[in-house]
């Protein structure tokens, strides 16, 4: 029988959201080397809320206005310059959108870490203080590259290798979450206790506007 989702049920779905977009941001932007890492594994029993304030991983479908995918047009024959906008600028515009929106939804995430989980770590879980460290290093690191982000384009020189440290920190936190902190959190802590600060969670987002990602342009028709 499926169970209600639990705190760690949440975080986890959110740990797949977060992979899954910067996968994304990893391909689209030209220059980056990205690290190619998989989405981070959550738990697969948990019944969605299906409430307001669901978290973001469960409403990343909804239609967007694809950018640059239609054909480009013929070459002009004449030295005039082409009537018709800037592909480049078309394609940098998109990798910005999602790097704001990755930028909002690490943001939420770590706050709701930092809220609902860590307090009940610190007390009720061996070594807590220590994975609690670790992960708040984690966000700090992060959220240094999202600030040294903020206002690049990816034709910026410090664009692509900002973008791959930001990578690599978020791929790091979250497989040190995945591995050792949940693990550690299901061992230590009662079903109940994980169970109440997972509606607590939902709770605290049911104030606040939901962070949708982007969705996936449609696909360009061939010929």
């Amino acid at each position: 029988m499926s169970r209600r989702a639990d705190v760690v049920d949440e975080l986890s779905a959110d740990h797949r959201a977060v992979a899954e977009l910067l996968a994304r941001i990893e391909k689209a932007a030209p220059g980056s080397a990205g690290t190619g890492a998989p989405p981070a594994a959550g738990p697969q029993d948990a019944e969605p809320s299906g409430e307001p304030g669901t978290p973001p991983q469960a409403v990343a479908g909804g239609p967007v206005p694809p950018g640059g995918t239609g054909a480009l047009p013929d070459a002009p024959t004449t030295g005039d310059a082409p009537t018709t906008g800037d592909p480049a600028g078309t394609a940098d515009d998109g990798v910005v959108t999602l790097v704001e929106a990755l930028s909002d939804l690490l943001l939420s995430h770590c706050t709701e870490e930092e809220e609902y989980l860590f307090p009940a770590v610190h007390e009720q879980v061996p070594d807590g203080g220590a994975l609690v460290f670790t992960s708040l290093a984690d966000h700090l690191a992060i959220g240094q590259y999202l600030t040294d982000l903020q206002g690049l384009s990816p034709g910026d020189p410090a664009f692509g290798p900002l973008l791959d440290g930001l990578g690599s920190a978020v791929h790091t936190h979250l497989a040190e979450e995945a591995e050792r902190l949940f693990p550690a959190v299901r061992a230590a802590m009662a079903p109940e206790l994980l169970e109440t600060l997972g509606e607590r969670l939902r709770e605290g987002r049911r104030e606040l506007p939901p962070v949708t990602p982007p969705a996936e342009p449609a696909a360009t028709p061939e010929g």
